[in-house]
């Protein structure tokens, strides 16, 4: 059972960095994430209109993966994983900490220094891993979801995908044949991937009002039923592997089939979203949007692998990162005592949607119009950047709120 935070009293009402120091890490990494974000895509806008002269292609994902996307895992996994465990929460320095290495991340990718911009991502991950484990063995008083196993899973793919490739740089052949582009999925997709389905499974179903099936009684050891979950999710997360390694193989049109299979089984039985008619207001609305373009770039994927550059656009934009702004919205918009705004249609939000379904179809098309490519590329990376600015302005006061802040 997650456990918020006693609300303060008018007379000690916290200031900024008192919640930050309170466990609450995502009021920090959010807006930074987002802010790299925005740098990260505008790269591309300045190369096309000759403002630089560096193309981004190599490192833009990079920043947007190990960057904007990696301050919202650690955000959230900081403030929401201790809270499920009754652990203590990350404090202050710990979250400056994290904020200053995805910073550095972030702009050692932007300066072309992949290989050092790889190794810190890797040891921030490592941190991150033991900051949580810590927590987990030695303070906990309940077990987290079963989902978590997922969560758990995803970290691994960031560790494992990001030695690989800090080993194949270098040294090409030091790896058995296929470990190399096997690792880089790993890290391209697993990392987020994994996550997206473990917290999805006892998070969305909130969104929604539903019953929530990885919800268990508080207990330090784990609950009857809490296994039988685990082991489904492991089962799905493994499909999911499978197709990581049938495409490395060889076989795109199996493996990327293989992965639409186990994030569609997995949110089929574990987040039931679409049995909420068009409940849920806005985020709801950007909540299905996202959950269906997951699988569905899988699928096209799978149909048409020549495609694959396009498409994992639609994975990326209107999937995790459209995905990773709403749940960032519920977060923040809870936590800063705006919990009755999370089922409004909230225009702020319907404006994010509209910018990003913009820059996903500006981007996914490019590819079929190489006369006009780099200005899509251009255009695309314009509307998403506007879709994180109105998410940003749209959050701002609530990041500095407490939960019992007014509601003016």
């Amino acid at each position: 059972m997650m456990r918020p935070l006693a609300p303060p009293s008018a007379e000690t009402k916290p200031g900024y960095w008192q919640l930050v120091d309170a466990g609450e890490p995502f009021r920090l990494l959010f807006p930074l994430g987002a802010a790299i974000g925005i740098v990260g895509v505008l790269l591309w806008p300045l190369y096309v209109w000759k403002v630089t002269s560096v193309y981004p292609g190599p490192f833009h994902a990079r920043i947007m993966i190990e960057g904007f996307l990696t301050a919202f895992v650690i955000g959230f996994l900081g403030t929401a994983l201790p809270r499920l465990m009754d652990a203590p929460g990350m404090r202050c320095p710990e979250t400056i900490a994290f904020a200053t290495a995805v910073t550095a991340i972030a702009a050692l990718h932007a300066t072309a220094r992949t290989w050092t911009g790889d190794l810190f991502f890797l040891l921030t991950m490592l941190a991150l891993i033991v900051t949580l484990g810590r927590r987990a063995l030695w303070h906990r008083q309940d077990v987290p979801p079963p989902g978590f196993v997922l969560v758990m899973l995803g970290l691994g793919c960031a560790v494992s995908g990001t030695a690989t490739q800090l080993i194949a740089d270098p040294m090409p052949r030091a790896l058995p044949e296929g470990m190399a582009p096997l690792g880089r999925l790993l890290l391209l997709q697993g990392y987020l991937l994994f996550p997206t389905m473990g917290i999805g499974a006892f998070l969305l179903p909130r969104f929604f009002g539903l019953p929530a099936p990885h919800e268990f009684p508080e207990s330090r050891s784990l609950p009857p039923g809490w296994i039988p979950r685990a082991a489904f999710a492991f089962g799905c997360g493994t499909l999911v592997l499978a197709g990581f390694v049938a495409e490395t193989a060889g076989f795109p049109h199996w493996g990327n089939a293989f992965k639409a299979a186990g994030v569609v089984l997995y949110f089929l039985r574990e987040t039931p979203v679409f049995h909420a008619g068009c409940g849920g207001g806005s985020l709801g609305l950007g909540l299905r949007i996202a959950l269906l373009s997951i699988p569905l770039a899988f699928g096209l994927m799978a149909l048409w692998p020549d495609r694959t550059p396009s498409f994992l656009h639609l994975l990326y934009i209107s999937g995790f990162s459209l995905l990773t702004l709403m749940v960032a919205s519920r977060v923040v918009l809870g936590h800063g005592g705006q919990s009755e705004r999370q089922q409004a249609t909230l225009k702020p939000v319907i404006a994010i949607l509209v910018l990003v379904m913009a820059a996903m179809v500006t981007r996914v098309t490019a590819d079929w119009l190489p006369e006009t490519r780099m200005l899509h590329y251009a255009y695309a990376a314009l509307s998403w950047a506007a879709a994180t600015a109105v998410w940003l302005a749209f959050v701002r006061r609530s990041l500095k709120s407490p939960p019992n802040a007014s509601k003016s």
